[in-house]
């Protein structure tokens, strides 16, 4: 794939996430893809994945403990496999009902069709502070 194309897929995994469609999302992985969330273990969500089952798992992890209200791509920048988003999200967490809002960059890269890997980065003091009592 090229990078335009790269950027359209990424594009169209956020749209996914956005309606709440993960299963186009989890068909689009690699099945040995790593999968990989910034923060600490207060973030129920964050940690390192391996393979298309456990990424399934921070699905259900994230959509378990945190009610997303806004999530914004913004930019996206292309090089060869790489597709670099930057964004904005913002929401609650459920357990606590604390409201967080946090700027983000995602790392994808993508071969033969397939994300191979990911990386999440965003205010991890933000959302730890939204995941304390």
């Amino acid at each position: 794939m090229n990078e335009s194309a790269n950027v359209e897929m990424v594009q169209r995994l956020y749209a996914d996430f956005g309606r709440g469609d993960i299963p186009p999302i989890l068909a689009a992985l690699d099945p040995k893809v790593e999968w990989i969330n910034a923060g600490s273990n207060i973030i129920t969500y964050a940690g390192t994945r391996h393979g298309s089952a456990q990424a399934r798992e921070f699905f259900a992890t994230l959509d378990a403990s945190v009610e997303v209200r806004t999530f914004e791509p913004r930019e996206y920048i292309a090089q060869g496999d790489r597709v670099v988003a930057l964004g904005r999200w913002t929401g609650r967490v459920k357990a606590t009902g604390r409201e967080y809002a946090s700027d983000w960059a995602m790392a994808w890269t993508i071969r033969n069709g397939r994300v191979t890997a990911f990386r999440s980065y965003e205010d991890t003091e933000a959302m730890a502070a939204a995941f304390t009592a």
